[in-house]
């Protein structure tokens, strides 16, 4: 009787485990020894839904900031930091313009991935009730996901900056996003390489955790999906990694993507503007934020509702500050079909193929460095870049009373900086300039169709520490370990730039004790530093040059950038006084000069704490956030790493996430790549459906 009673327990579990599971979607995860989800499916849609499952299993909270984001609902996670976003969001027009294009700028295709990860978020809740902060966000729709695609892209052309200039009555001439951190890219065909394969370097360089943080896992469908790479948490599709055939990766390119455009009021008529002497009214409607102002939101709710006024012009979002009329325009907000571009990125076969896909310019920005198992190699400073008009200064403030200023159209994929196939079998991206991407000999030129794009024109010093290495090099092909040395390098060039600045930091190695006595002790340790120029974490001279780094370089604004472009003397003062600074506080803080740059820069989560090599702008890219008065953590720069080999035998995959595939504190995989960081290595990965099941942990279906 007793042994009746647990069969009919037992098989009451199964039961209720199999009726969670979506009838309409076909799934089976296998979680391989490092907790990456392999995510097979019958259809693409299927890998879909598995793929948003698992993220929503390893970062819910990521995931359902995403979620709260779409809803423009933010403040009730973040409080009034959150609720600016919400505003930002809605001033935008994002949420409408979605729903106006969600059904005509979209394939079924497409619209089928959104709607999996759509079911597959409302199915995780429905197991998970407790996760959900707000209940009234449910049910996740297909279109939530977009959201996040196109502020990702608004916030990686630099929207945040304009929005502070308009909404906070700062209207100035635009720049770059100058505390962008970067990232990497690098292939290489037979030409170049000594065994004849073709090598791959993804590594673009995110926070190490959060909202734009990467996200592994491998997709393969029946359908003809297989692909492993990285991306964030909650989207639908990998946004750069490897397929059977091919690969890709994405680094930020510079060019000036937003405009701002002060409108004519019209002095008859209240809430008008005019564009060559005709008045055009100002849609007005009021953005709903909703904010929780609860000291522990997690806990507690202390909701208000309140509203905010937000304006639409021809030009597009508009704000009225007391210094007029302005309109923010960018093609961030323009098009939703990034999502499609990126879905066809990854069944991409060939070159054709993947040129096809970016022919759509739903993806705004990013450099496309790609290879192909067929000796393809190719560069492109990709994005929708405006089309316009000659005799205006498109950096600053620009006229919107005349629609010559109007811009409607972008250049064609094919008029954009790129380089296919050089003769010297190399191209890159270090998010340099955009006329350098290859040998100096092929680099692309400047062409008349693009002089009023804006590109930036600065290297960095990845970029020219690349140029070094490869003149190292010299005629030799190069090997598998020469590759992984360039990747992991760790010195700057012989000629330092200031990495996303306009002037040179050079003259910081050449400033003489004598010049300088008060600080002559830390001037030599700079000098000396500056010989090597090495992030080693046993170079005991590093440490001081990067808490100047810290302490006085990245807080150096845009009115001081400029200036020091032109002013070496207000240049130098400004050093001295930040090493002083810095002096001072080293003295008290470690009672030396000479500290290992390992006890200073610190990999930290939880309860491991490990010294790693590196540093800002260097190829093997570290950046830090204060973590104690002696201490960094490293939070962003190298987070991702994916190494690809294209064989005949298909590609020979290697990666690495800087954590591990959990986000979620208790998790065996919540550090277990922590100790493979620091050491420069990485982890076995495949495309192929026997290697994970050979080397799984786990073997389930969503919902079980």
């Amino acid at each position: 009787m007793k042994k009746t009673y647990y069969t009919i327990l037992f098989l009451l579990f199964c039961f209720s485990a199999f009726a969670q599971r979506n009838p309409n979607y076909n799934v089976e995860i296998v979680r391989d020894s490092f907790g990456v989800p392999h995510i097979f499916g019958k259809t693409d849609a299927d890998c879909s839904y598995g793929l948003v499952y698992c993220a929503c299993e390893d970062d819910f909270n990521t995931v359902q900031w995403g979620l709260l984001l779409a809803r423009g609902k933010l403040g009730l996670m973040m409080g009034i930091e959150g609720a600016k976003i919400d505003y930002a969001v809605q001033l935008l027009g994002v949420p409408d313009f979605i729903n106006e294009h969600y059904e005509k700028d979209l394939s079924p295709e497409c619209r089928k991935l959104l709607e999996a990860g759509a079911a597959a978020g409302n199915d995780y809740l429905k197991k998970h009730p407790e996760k959900i902060l707000y209940k009234s966000l449910l049910p996740i729709r297909p279109q939530d996901f977009i959201a996040g695609y196109m502020m990702s892209m608004a916030l990686m052309t630099g929207v945040d900056g304009a929005l502070n200039s308009v909404v906070g009555g700062s209207v100035k001439a635009l720049d770059y996003n100058k505390d962008a951190r970067g990232s990497n890219a690098l292939a290489m065909n037979s030409k170049i390489t000594a065994d004849g394969n073709v090598y791959l370097d993804v590594n673009a360089h995110q926070p190490l955790e959060g909202p734009m943080s990467w996200y592994e896992a491998h997709l393969h469908s029946d359908e003809g999906l297989n692909i492993l790479g990285a991306t964030f948490h909650g989207a639908v599709s990998i946004f750069h990694g490897v397929n059977e055939n091919l690969g890709w990766a994405h680094t930020t390119n510079y060019f000036d993507a937003i405009d701002i455009f002060q409108l004519q009021p019209d002095p008859k008529k209240k809430n008008h503007y005019l564009v060559d002497g005709v008045s055009y009214p100002l849609q007005v409607s009021r953005a709903k934020l909703t904010v929780n102002l609860a000291k522990h939101r997690n806990k507690h709710k202390f909701i208000l509702t309140v509203t905010k006024k937000k304006w639409w012009s021809m030009y597009g979002a508009t704000y009225i500050n007391k210094k007029g009329i302005f309109a923010i325009r960018l093609a961030s907000n323009m098009t939703i079909k990034s999502v499609e571009e990126w879905y066809r990125m990854n069944k991409a076969r060939n070159y054709t193929e993947f040129r096809q896909a970016n022919n759509m310019q739903g993806i705004v920005n990013q450099y496309m460095t790609y290879a192909d198992k067929y000796d393809t190699i190719y560069c492109v400073s990709n994005g929708a870049m405006p089309i316009r008009a000659d005799g205006y200064n498109w950096k600053g403030t620009v006229p919107g009373n005349t629609k010559k200023t109007l811009w409607t159209q972008f250049l064609p994929e094919d008029s954009l900086p790129h380089v296919l196939n050089p003769k010297c079998g190399w191209v890159f991206d270090t998010n340099n300039t955009s006329y350098c991407m290859t040998d100096s000999s092929e680099n692309p030129k400047p062409t008349p169709m693009q002089k009023n794009v804006g590109f930036e024109m600065n290297q960095t010093n990845r970029s020219l520490r690349l140029y070094e290495m490869m003149r190292e090099f010299g005629e030799k092909k190069l090997s598998w370990n020469d590759f992984l040395k360039i990747k992991y390098d760790i010195h700057y060039p012989q000629r330092v730039v200031a990495p996303f600045k306009h002037f040179e930091m050079e003259d910081l190695f050449s400033m003489k004790e004598s010049d300088y006595p008060d600080i002559a002790d830390a001037i030599h340790v700079i000098r000396a530093w500056g010989i090597k120029r090495e992030g080693s974490i046993a170079d005991t001279n590093a440490t001081l040059v990067y808490k100047f780094l810290y302490n006085s370089y990245f807080r150096i604004n845009d009115s001081l950038d400029h200036l020091f472009e032109h002013d070496t003397k207000a240049k130098l003062a400004y050093f001295a006084e930040g090493i002083k600074t810095v002096r001072d506080q080293m003295l008290k803080d470690y009672g030396t000069l000479h500290v290992p740059l390992g006890d200073y820069q610190r990999h930290i989560r939880g309860n491991i704490d490990l010294p790693t090599n590196g540093g800002p702008d260097m190829w093997d890219a570290k950046y830090g956030d204060k973590h104690a008065q002696t201490k960094i953590w490293v939070h962003n720069g190298d987070s991702y790493v994916l190494l690809a080999k294209f064989t005949k035998d298909g590609p020979i995959i290697r990666s690495l996430n800087a954590y591990g595939s959990s986000n979620t504190p208790g998790s065996k995989h919540y550090t277990d790549q922590m100790q493979m960081y620091v050491h420069e290595q990485t982890k076995e990965e495949s495309l192929s459906k026997e290697w994970a099941y050979k080397h799984a942990e786990r073997i389930y279906h969503p919902g079980e």
